[in-house]
């Protein structure tokens, strides 16, 4: 039998074949080697099948599929690393050192269950634009356990295009793919990145812009749109509910090492700093997040609006 390969890098594609090879490209130039490519294509009737016949070291399939969020299920379910990252077909990697600089961490510190970095948006025909978050690159996110009261006040995602997580983890936290419209079936990003922090995993953020995403024409680009927005408001609403009953005293939260033993709980003398704490990011959170600096006639009204709505709820963190 062949070793087990450290790192699955996963990709769900369909008539990407214009991306294919710089996507592969860039996954074939990192420093670190012992990984193995999975890619599950949705029945191209583009070149794509043509493309990866050239390369004998990836490991793919090609059959119909009802989106990218099946192919990702598909392709996870196929995975043998002990580890994963995300690739769309349209995406790649920046830094040919990212894979060796994730292991570097995960590999050291067994309380870390993910590793994330920035990510560069690139345009349809390869120029490079904006980092995204781009206030990290200011302000890092906070590390470990201190991430847990910046997600619930900021409502941030580590970029599903950088990181790499434990495969376990990965595995406990992505839900069964369903035909749905609630974020925790329909949205693999936001429904990874909720399950990932309620469950109460560590994450680690390094400040170097590791891959890019590539936006390009999509003629569902409309109703695909909408349908993200509807699931960001639900995906808010979730960690809303979750944030006031952890912080109210009424749930505990218990955090947990790359292998699920419990290794931590917030204590009930310690709510008081945990609210001043989500509080402060939840008015600030385009600040933290790079979207506008504070200050401002907005930012002041914002602020009033939190506090208003956090003085008269008691303890909960806001409305």
């Amino acid at each position: 039998m062949a070793p087990r390969p450290k790192i699955s890098v996963i990709t769900a594609s369909k008539n990407g074949a214009r991306f294919l090879r710089e996507t592969i490209g860039s996954v074939l130039e990192q420093s670190f080697t012992n990984y193995e490519h999975v890619l599950v294509d949705g029945a191209s009737t583009d070149d794509t099948i043509e493309i990866l016949k050239e390369y004998k070291d990836i490991r793919w399939i090609s059959e119909p599929d009802k989106n990218a969020d099946e192919g990702f299920y598909k392709a996870m379910t196929m995975a043998c690393g002990e580890y994963i990252m995300l690739c769309s077909v349209s995406d790649g990697y920046l830094d040919s050192s990212w894979f060796e600089r994730c292991m570097e961490v995960l590999e050291n510190d067994p309380t870390v269950s993910l590793v994330y970095g920035l990510t560069q948006q690139m345009s349809e025909d390869g120029r490079l634009g904006k980092i995204v978050p781009s206030g990290y690159l200011n302000h890092p996110p906070p590390q470990k356990t201190s991430f847990f009261p910046f997600w619930l006040g900021t409502f941030c995602l580590c970029p599903e295009s950088t990181f790499c997580v434990r495969a376990d983890v990965y595995k406990k936290c992505f839900p069964e793919y369903a035909d749905t419209d609630f974020f925790l079936q329909n949205d693999p990003l936001l429904s990874f990145n909720y399950s990932f922090n309620v469950k109460g995993y560590l994450p680690y953020f390094l400040p170097v812009v590791a891959s890019f995403g590539r936006y390009h024409h999509d003629s569902n680009r409309i109703k695909s749109a909408k349908l993200g927005r509807d699931m960001k408001k639900q995906y808010q609403s979730a960690i809303i509910r979750y944030g006031n009953e952890v912080l109210s005293g009424s749930k505990k939260h218990i955090f947990r090492d790359g292998k699920s033993n419990i290794i931590k709980e917030i204590k009930p003398e310690e709510l008081k700093l945990y609210r001043q704490k989500v509080l402060d990011y939840r008015i600030n959170r385009k600040f933290y997040l790079g979207k506008k600096s504070a200050g401002g006639l907005n930012y002041w009204l914002r602020k009033l609006k939190i506090l208003s709505g956090y003085l008269l709820g008691g303890q909960r963190i806001f409305n």
